[in-house]
C-alpha cells in the first residue's frame, strides 16, 4: 500500500523591516503619551513638575523629537519603504490612535472656540441666524445653559466663523447635540478622511505613500484637531479633496471643494489661482466665487451683519498676536500704524497670487505654488497667528519637506505661553525660536546644497 506523504505545515512569520520595527516602537511611545496626555502630571517627579500649558509644550516638544525621528528614517530610506504597505498600515493605524485617544478630553485648557461652534450651531437649531446676536445678548438668554455658555470666549461679540462652518455647525448639532466629544469626534473623522484623501493625492502626483506620515503624525496636527477640535480640520480635508480632484483632471469639483473650504475659513481662497490656467481662468474663478456665495444665501437677510467679528479682528492690535514680521517691521518703524501693515502685507499677498493666477501650471507646480503661497501667507499674516491655523501649511510638506518648516510646525505650540498662568504676553524669545529658523536654516540649506551631493538631507532642505 502506497502511502502519502503529508508535507509539514508551513509556518507564517510576520516580520517587520528594520525600518518598520523603529516606527512601530516609534508610534507605541508617542501613543503612549497621546493616551496620557495631561494625565502625565501624576507621573512627574517634583523637579520637572509641569502643569497646564507648560505640560503641553512639554509633551508637545517630546512627541517633536520622536516625530524628527521618524522623519529622518524615513526620508533617509524612502527609496526602499516609499510604497510599502505595511509602513503604510501603521502610519495610518497609529495616526488614528494618537487623534481617537485625544477625543475624550475637554479642549478648553488649550482653546474654548469648541464650546463657540457648539453654540453657533445650537442657535441655528433654534431657528435663529448666528450673525444676528453675540452670545451675551438679551435676545438668546434662553440659550443659555451652565455647561456650554460659560466656555464661549468674546461672548459680546458677532460670530466670527464663515458661512462654510455655520451650515457644518448646524449638521453637526443635528448629530450630536450639544456635545462638545461628538463635535470633536466629527471633526476626527473628517480627519482621517484627510489621511485617506492625501495617500490618494500624493499617489496621483507620483509620491511615495510613506511621506503621509509628515501629516499623519505631526504633533500640531493631532492636538489642534484631536484635542482642540479646531474646524481648520474640515478646510484642510476639502482643499486636499481639491488638490486630488484637480489631479484627477476634475477641475469644476475641485474649485467647487476649495470654495466650500475657503467658506469654512477664508484663506484657502488664496489658493484659487494654483488651479487655473489658460482658457479655465473666468469659468473657475465665476464657478468659485457662485458656490461661495451661494453658501452665504441662507444667512443673507442680515446684511453686513454676516461680517461678524472679522472687522475688529483685522483692526484691533489686540488681536495681533506671534507675528513675526509684523512685529520686527513694527519694532523697526514704531510711527507705522499696524492697520496699515496689514493691509500690505494683504497687497502683496493679492500680488502673489495674481502672478501665479496667470501663469501656467504644470500638473507638478500646481502643489508647489500652493506650498509657496500658503507659507508667504504665514510670513505675512496680517492678525493673529494661532497654532491651529498652521495645520493649513501641514500638508504640503508630505509633498516639500522642508526641516525649517518642519520645525516651525513644533515651535509654534511654544506660542501657547501667552495662555499660561501670570503671563499674559508673548516673550520675545519666543518669537525668535520661532521664527529665526525660517532665516537661519534656508541659508544653511544653500551651502549644503552646494557641497552635498546625493545626501537625503538635500531633500528636505528649503
Amino acid at each position: 500500500m502506497k502511502t502519502e506523504r503529508i508535507a509539514p505545515k508551513r509556518i507564517i512569520r510576520l516580520r517587520l523591516h528594520p525600518i518598520e520595527a523603529g516606527i512601530f516602537g516609534l508610534g507605541l511611545l508617542s501613543g503612549t503619551v497621546y493616551l496620557l496626555n495631561f494625565k502625565l502630571e501624576r507621573f512627574m517627579p517634583e523637579f520637572l513638575h509641569l502643569t497646564g500649558i507648560y505640560l503641553y509644550i512639554g509633551m508637545s516638544l517630546f512627541l517633536s523629537v520622536l516625530y524628527f525621528i521618524g522623519a529622518y528614517f524615513i526620508f533617509k530610506n524612502l527609496s526602499r519603504i516609499g510604497n510599502s504597505k505595511i509602513f503604510l498600515v501603521l502610519i495610518i493605524v497609529f495616526g488614528i490612535f494618537f487623534r481617537a485617544v485625544l477625543v475624550p478630553n475637554d479642549p478648553a485648557l488649550l482653546s474654548t472656540d469648541m464650546y463657540r461652534y457648539v453654540w453657533d450651531g445650537r442657535v441655528q437649531h433654534h431657528g435663529i441666524n448666528p450673525y444676528l446676536y453675540a452670545p451675551s445678548s438679551e435676545q438668546l438668554r434662553s440659550l443659555r445653559d451652565d455647561t456650554i455658555y460659560p466656555g464661549i470666549n468674546r461672548k459680546d461679540y458677532h460670530t466670527i466663523y464663515p458661512a462654510g462652518a455655520q451650515i457644518f455647525f448646524h449638521i453637526f448639532h443635528i448629530l450630536v447635540g450639544d456635545s462638545i466629544l461628538g463635535f470633536k469626534g466629527l471633526m476626527v473623522f473628517f480627519e482621517v478622511l484627510t489621511l485617506w484623501v492625501l495617500v490618494l493625492t500624493l499617489r496621483a502626483h507620483g509620491f511615495e505613500e510613506a511621506r503621509l506620515f509628515i501629516y499623519a503624525w505631526n504633533p500640531l496636527v493631532i492636538f489642534e484637531i484631536g484635542y482642540g477640535g479646531h474646524v481648520d480640520g474640515l478646510a484642510v480635508f476639502l482643499t486636499v479633496l481639491a488638490f486630488y480632484l484637480n489631479a484627477k483632471k476634475r477641475k469644476t469639483p475641485a474649485v467647487i471643494a476649495l470654495a466650500f473650504s475657503s467658506a469654512i475659513k477664508l484663506y484657502p481662497a488664496l489658493l484659487l489661482p494654483v488651479f487655473l490656467n489658460r482658457g479655465e481662468r473666468i469659468k473657475g474663478a465665476i464657478a468659485f466665487t457662485a458656490f461661495f456665495l451661494i453658501l452665504y444665501l441662507p444667512f443673507s437677510h442680515v446684511g453686513d451683519k454676516m461680517i461678524g467679528f472679522l472687522p475688529h479682528y483685522f483692526t484691533s492690535l489686540y488681536e495681533s498676536f506671534n507675528l513675526g514680521l509684523k512685529y520686527l517691521i513694527m519694532g523697526l518703524f514704531p510711527g507705522l500704524d499696524h492697520v496699515l501693515i496689514s493691509l500690505i502685507f494683504i497687497l502683496a499677498l493679492i500680488a502673489a497670487g495674481s502672478f501665479i493666477f496667470f501663469k501656467e501650471k504644470q500638473k507638478e507646480q500646481v502643489i508647489r505654488y500652493a506650498f509657496i503661497l500658503i507659507g508667504l501667507l504665514i510670513v505675512l499674516m496680517p492678525t493673529a497667528l494661532h497654532p491651529w491655523y498652521v495645520v493649513m501649511l501641514v500638508p504640503y510638506l508630505s509633498f516639500f519637506p522642508s526641516i525649517a518648516w518642519l520645525i516651525f510646525t513644533c515651535t509654534v505650540t511654544l506660542s501657547y505661553v501667552y495662555y499660561a498662568p501670570s503671563m499674559g504676553i508673548l516673550p520675545v524669545w519666543v518669537t525668535v525660536i520661532e521664527y529665526l529658523p525660517l532665516i537661519v536654516i534656508p541659508a544653511i540649506g544653500c551651502v549644503l546644497k552646494r557641497y552635498v551631493s546625493h545626501n537625503w538631507v538635500t531633500r528636505i532642505i528649503p
